[in-house]
């Protein structure tokens, strides 16, 4: 008689089980999609700062050679680049 008390015991802790890991499966795929949806908000602004880095050296070697050409003892002229236009 024990052994089927045993039994019972068993399949409602192994439905406990399947229950527990059905719903942690579901919260797993939620954590994933906001994992992913901050993953690609993160390379968005990465790249965006890249180009911001890119533009302001592009910048400053314009401000430079503008700078060997007239001469370094006058007034240096503004810059204009893509960015000030």
């Amino acid at each position: 008689m024990f052994y089927v008390l045993s039994a019972a015991v068993a399949g409602a802790g192994l439905i406990v089980l399947v229950l527990a890991l059905v719903r942690l499966a579901g919260a797993a795929r939620g954590f994933g999609r906001a994992a992913e949806v901050m993953r690609s908000d993160v390379e968005s602004r990465l790249g965006m700062l890249r180009a911001r880095a890119a533009a302001v050296g592009v910048a400053v070697r314009d401000l430079r050679t503008r700078r060997v050409r007239i001469g370094s003892e006058s007034a240096s002229e503004p810059v204009r680049s893509g960015l000030n236009e």
